[in-house]
């Protein structure tokens, strides 16, 4: 009689435990909820990438295009992601190279032409500081001072001194050295020197070296009158180059669609001052498919030249501004800009990451393919570090959070499984009821995902619950 009357009273406990919201005789509370919590470990800097991926240029092994950023397992601590059109490169802390997608022409570097549909290493690099991506070749810098290139040599754009054609595998470009910033265009490319020059070798036919002709370079090139330059950018056809610390920026090559900021149409071979920016303190620029922007300290974009798609960040106009345009207010929080052809996207100092202008492959990140003349949020990445834009892909470095670890809910009530969730960084799903009429097994009986699952922090934790009979329990 006794061992029957302790079992009616365990099992009156444990209703009034799934009524009270605990069960069995667990004390509810935050604080309790948060001790059954694993915590997960901090996974390093990653790769994230949205957009276009017909040549698997955003590395995560498929070919499949999307609207929203995934991380894709690069490796340890990336400090650098560029874009090339087609290929992507990431530099990492331990100073190699690693690279991903269209490789017919050698810009992987993995001495193949072979795509890659995920991270390769680069053969034969070490100690890389920074890397660059042109259309169909690749930079890297290294910490010292000398530039490495590989990919498409048909334009000269690697620096070897000929003009070679397809170079599979990184070699130095010759005579450069002290460089200690890089930037590839499309077919040129442009080193910035320690003591403030800048030099730049391939494709000329628009002015694109800056040393006052046209005639293409397979080795370095001095560029005419720029000193005390910062920074350097190049786009498609033309390039910048920010001076004196951010007091003044300078422009040259083709300047069809007044990408130069002149106020002109012309080209120019030689660098030309961007007009009417006023007392504006440059801290960053960037050049995509004959367009340009600026970056100033107070978090204001400026930008001009081609804005079919929006990428200056404001409604395109009917005729292509050849003079800055202030598209962004001051107090946006932006703290770096990078373009791609016909998009544009944006750091925060808070680590979120925003885009603009054309959406055909989802390089906005929003979850849509719709072009935005504005900024945009990138639905749900955090702590990146810098962006970096493709042709129709974006890329950013951040530190991915840590996954959230399915706790056990084995016994609890309803709304006991919900604060323990919530504690984890999880929500309750969906919740399936079923009557206990022995009262054995009240509270959560199974669950989905398992206990002890990695999953993505928010995501939802289905239930099944057992219940007490309407009648009570016996």
């Amino acid at each position: 009689m006794k061992v029957l009357r302790s079992r009616r009273l365990a099992a009156l406990a444990a209703c009034a435990a799934l009524v009270f919201g605990v069960a069995g005789t667990a004390a509810a509370g935050p604080a309790l909820a948060q001790a059954r919590v694993t915590a997960a470990v901090a996974p390093p800097p990653d790769v994230a990438s949205w957009g276009a991926n017909g040549f698997g240029q955003l590395g995560d092994g498929t070919t499949t295009s999307r609207s929203r950023y995934a991380d894709i397992g690069a490796g340890n601590n990336v400090v650098q992601v560029a874009a090339g059109w087609g290929h992507s490169l990431e530099a990492r802390s331990d100073g190699t190279v690693w690279a991903w997608g269209r490789n017919d022409l050698g810009e992987v570097g993995d001495g193949t032409t072979t795509n890659r549909l995920a991270p390769v290493q680069v053969t034969g690099l070490t100690g890389v500081t920074q890397v660059a991506g042109g259309c169909v070749h690749s930079l890297a810098l290294r910490s010292d001072g000398t530039v490495w290139a590989w990919g498409d040599n048909t334009l000269g754009e690697l620096g070897r001194g000929a003009v070679t054609g397809v170079e599979a595998t990184a070699a130095p470009v010759s005579g450069l050295a002290g460089v200690t910033k890089i930037s590839a265009g499309c077919g040129f490319s442009l080193a910035l020197r320690s003591d403030g020059t800048v030099w730049a070798w391939g494709y000329n036919s628009a002015g694109e070296l800056g040393n006052g002709s046209t005639a293409t370079s397979t080795v370095p090139v001095k560029i005419t009158g720029l000193s005390q330059v910062t920074a350097i950018a190049a786009g498609w056809d033309s390039a910048v180059a920010i001076v004196a610390g951010g007091a003044s920026v300078w422009a040259w090559g083709g300047n069809d669609a007044g990408q130069l900021g002149d106020g002109t149409t012309a080209s120019h071979s030689i660098p030309v001052r961007v007009t009417q920016l006023g007392t504006v303190h440059i801290t960053g620029a960037a050049v995509g498919l004959k367009y340009a922007a600026i970056l100033s300290a107070d978090g204001s974009v400026w930008a001009w030249g081609a804005d079919n798609n929006g990428q200056l960040g404001n409604a395109p106009a009917a005729t292509p501004p050849t003079r800055p345009v202030h598209t962004i207010a001051a107090g946006s929080g932006i703290t770096q800009i990078a373009a791609g052809p016909d998009h544009m996207v944006a750091l925060k100092s808070g680590g979120t990451v925003l885009a603009w202008g054309d959406n055909s492959f989802g390089e906005l990140g929003n979850g849509t393919t719709t072009s935005v003349t504005g900024p945009v949020q990138v639905t749900g990445l955090t702590g990146a570090t810098q962006v970096a834009a493709g042709i129709r892909a974006s890329f950013a470095v951040h530190v991915p959070q840590p996954p959230a670890i399915v706790p056990d809910l084995t016994g609890d009530a309803q709304a006991r499984a919900a604060q323990v969730l919530q504690a984890a960084g999880l929500v309750l799903g969906a919740v399936t009821t079923v009557t206990d009429k022995y009262c054995d097994h009240l509270g959560v009986t199974s669950q989905d995902p398992p206990a002890g699952t990695a999953v993505r922090p928010g995501s939802a934790v289905s239930v099944t619950i057992g219940q007490a009979p309407p009648a009570g329990c016996p």
